[in-house]
């Protein structure tokens, strides 16, 4: 059974950055952002969240929107494809462990607009994904952001 649960969502120290790849790819930009933290002298304190921006389904592409909680303050330099937020926060949210990456998120995705709908909820697209490394492989849990109370 599939648990919804709602809370906020908190991190301190984020970096993020946004990549164009293709869409069975995201798990590269994954590595490629814990990678430059790394390269950084920096310490990820949390998981990798990414959102899916614009998907160019005649390419098979998507525009991917990254972040990844440090250990610490960071300056970015002018012009940089990195930006840094001392805190960022999603106040309110519902949140789904989407636990099988075989299956389809957008069934994940259409149980957390169906939640939002039978609660009066106005959700905030598009969600956030929050990629957690498990026993050699992964599990996404999806932030769904409330927009607000219908």
């Amino acid at each position: 059974m599939m648990k919804i649960k709602r809370c906020p969502i908190v991190l301190n120290n984020v970096i993020s950055a946004n990549l164009t790849t293709e869409l069975d790819q995201w798990h590269e930009g994954i590595r490629g952002m814990r990678n430059a933290v790394i390269r950084n002298g920096l310490y990820g304190t949390g998981p990798v969240m990414y959102q899916v921006r614009e998907v160019d389904t005649e390419n098979g592409t998507a525009e991917f929107t990254f972040h990844i909680p440090v250990d610490r303050p960071v300056e970015m330099k002018e012009g940089s494809e990195y930006s840094f937020e001392e805190t960022w926060v999603v106040q309110d949210a519902l949140l789904l462990r989407h636990a099988d990456l075989d299956d389809d998120i957008s069934e994940s995705y259409a149980l957390l607009r169906a939640c939002a709908e039978a609660n009066q909820l106005k959700l905030e697209e598009p969600f956030y994904n929050i990629y957690l490394d498990v026993f050699g492989g992964g599990i996404i849990d999806i932030c769904a952001p409330i927009a607000r109370e219908e």
